[in-house]
């Protein structure tokens, strides 16, 4: 282990810290909005909870990860702090932006659409395509605050108690889900079948 005066030295800035900072932030992001869609959004819509939900087959939803990765990049990784209000509508337009973006790619590309706003209650200032609305941009700005008001100082301070450890933990944790990623893409195991509402 590491001595405790070493502790308190580690380097936030050293890119070692910086990167598994991000990979952590990837990790929390992913399972989050997993728990979000599953736990929360599925109750509210009527939908039966399914625990197998993003087709990975583990508790992730990668566009969740990757959106809470460009948060953390544009927003957080130690920068000054700005007021709450600003943050969660800079989140908000970004994560909105990401998730238009990609729902573009899936219904044009892909020609499949895995997620359609133009239900009731989610249908306030929604897209034509059903793409974004008002309400999920909102969830993305709250999600993305408690993330740079939460989550990196919960990163700060595993680091100052456990950095080794924790540096294992979250590598492993990504090797898990790259590996996952690589079973759903070889075995064309993704869940792409229906539109989640």
């Amino acid at each position: 282990t590491i001595p405790v005066q070493e502790l308190s030295q580690v380097d936030n800035t050293s890119l070692g810290v910086v990167l598994t900072r991000i990979a952590f932030v990837f990790l929390i992001g992913g399972f989050a909005g997993w728990l979000y869609e599953v736990c929360i959004c599925a109750p509210l819509n009527g939908v039966p909870i399914d625990f197998g939900h993003g087709g990975l087959g583990i508790p992730f939803l990668m566009i969740y990860a990757i959106g809470s990765v460009a948060i953390e990049l544009a927003f957080g990784l130690g920068r000054q702090q700005f007021h709450p209000a600003i943050q969660l509508i800079e989140s908000a337009v970004l994560a909105t932006a990401l998730e238009y973006a990609s729902g573009l790619t899936m219904l044009h590309v892909l020609q499949v659409q895995t997620w359609d706003y133009r239900i009731p209650g989610w249908d306030f200032l929604v897209t034509p395509d059903g793409l974004i609305c008002l309400r999920a941009s909102l969830t993305f700005g709250l999600m993305g605050l408690l993330q740079l008001r939460g989550v990196g100082k919960l990163y700060e301070w595993l680091v100052a108690k456990h950095y080794r450890v924790l540096v294992v933990i979250i590598w492993v944790l990504v090797g898990v889900v790259v590996l996952a990623m690589l079973n759903a893409f070889l075995f064309h195991a993704i869940d792409t079948g229906g539109t989640w509402h």
